[in-house]
């Protein structure tokens, strides 16, 4: 029963990060600062980092997704145990960049910006699971 469990939360975290990997892409692609609730969250990070936006902003907004996309591939050869030397190494790589990640998000933005608590409990519920998903994913802590 618990394989089901690792299996659905595994799948789902892919799938969140492919979502947010190909609207970063689209996104960007445009031109277009999307806020929250419409785009990627790479975006909401990298514009808490560099309100004002600029070529350097898209070119980060591209990498982040990028590796989001590599992340969810990544997850899920770990999830069917298709070997991959160093496979842990990146997914170690992701959980330090995922944790930059929820402190910019969820630390940094709420302070800077009006928020409303259940939706930012149900954010950092979200951002928690994929860090979960991470570390349960690497063989030195779970798989």
């Amino acid at each position: 029963m618990n394989r089901i469990g690792v299996i659905c939360l595994n799948v789902a975290v892919a799938l969140y990060l492919f979502a947010n990997g190909i609207l970063g892409l689209s996104n960007e692609q445009r031109g277009l600062r999307i806020s929250i609730d419409r785009g990627s969250e790479f975006n909401t990070m990298v514009n808490t980092i560099f309100p004002k936006g600029g070529d350097f902003s898209a070119v980060l907004i591209i990498i982040l997704s990028i590796c989001a996309i590599a992340a969810g591939i990544f997850l899920l050869l770990q999830l069917f145990r298709i070997e991959v030397r160093i496979t842990d190494t990146i997914l170690l790589i992701f959980v330090v960049m995922w944790v930059v990640f929820i402190v910019i998000v969820d630390v940094i933005h709420p302070l800077n910006n009006k928020i409303q608590f259940l939706v930012y409990l149900r954010q950092l519920g979200t951002h928690l699971m994929i860090l979960g998903a991470f570390i349960s994913s690497m063989k030195r802590f779970g798989a």
